[in-house]
């Protein structure tokens, strides 16, 4: 099934607000925390302190959090706006299912060639250290193991995690200029730090058409590069090209 809905009024509750709503109850906890010391009369130094000083540290987790999320929740409302979506696409179960696993297939891909290269440069560094300091070889071999297997456990569950819940869900997706809303996943690409680095409709490739669209965040010291990958159905390949160019015309004149 297609449903074209660019000009009729969306109803989707807002889940970047619920998240926000659900992290004020971590600011709750640690002010709990930093009160319940006095309240049941412990003593500083026996873990009254310790236990303040954490509920502080809660508190600043959790206005973190909220601010974050009602960023996001505001963004979500921007982006979900009748004017702003230019199109809703509803998938087949077969088209959905074939997006699933092609997904699944090249995310897998990605990610194995990702953590390959950095095991890689964990064995590179490891060797480097038992050169340097053979007498802490011990240490150094369960520390570079450590890390490899964090990171292999972490590259994992990226890959399962997306994977089962797309075959959880029907997909659909409300696609806008400044962001679009795929199986329940909000994708920002304007807003929050983010930056939208180049978007193409391509064919060819895999069974479904798609569109790709590349674009950065901010982290610490440097830009995280995503891809977002959006399937086509067939027989929406028209409008998926003019969904293209519309959104490079809307960041070109921002």
């Amino acid at each position: 099934m297609i449903n074209e809905n660019n000009n009729s009024e969306t109803h989707i509750s807002n889940p970047e607000r619920r998240t926000a709503f659900a992290c004020s109850g971590i600011i709750i906890l640690g002010i709990v925390m930093i009160f319940l010391p006095g309240i049941l009369g412990m003593d500083g130094f026996n873990g009254g302190f310790a236990l303040a000083f954490l509920g502080g540290f809660v508190v600043i987790i959790g206005i973190i959090c909220v601010f974050v999320f009602a960023r996001l929740a505001r963004l979500f409302d921007s982006i979900m706006k009748k004017e702003n979506i230019l199109v809703h696409w509803t998938y087949s179960q077969d088209d959905w299912k074939q997006y699933t696993e092609e997904e699944h297939k090249e995310d897998a891909h990605n990610k194995r060639n990702l953590f390959l290269l950095v095991a890689a440069i964990s064995v590179v560094v490891g060797i480097i250290m038992l050169v340097m300091h053979p007498d802490d070889a011990g240490v150094i071999i369960i520390i570079i193991l450590g890390i490899i297997a964090v990171i292999g456990l972490t590259a994992f569950l990226s890959i399962l995690s997306p994977y089962r819940w797309n075959k959880k869900h029907l997909g659909d997706v409300y696609i806008a200029r400044d962001g679009a809303y795929l199986n329940r996943r909000l994708l920002v690409w304007k807003g929050l730090g983010t930056k939208l680095e180049g978007v193409t409709f391509e064919v060819g490739k895999q069974s479904l058409p798609r569109i790709n669209i590349e674009y950065s965040s901010i982290n610490t010291t440097m830009r995280n590069y995503y891809t977002a990958r959006i399937p086509v159905p067939l027989g929406q390949e028209e409008v998926a090209q003019n969904i293209v160019e519309q959104i490079q015309d809307s960041q070109k004149h921002k």
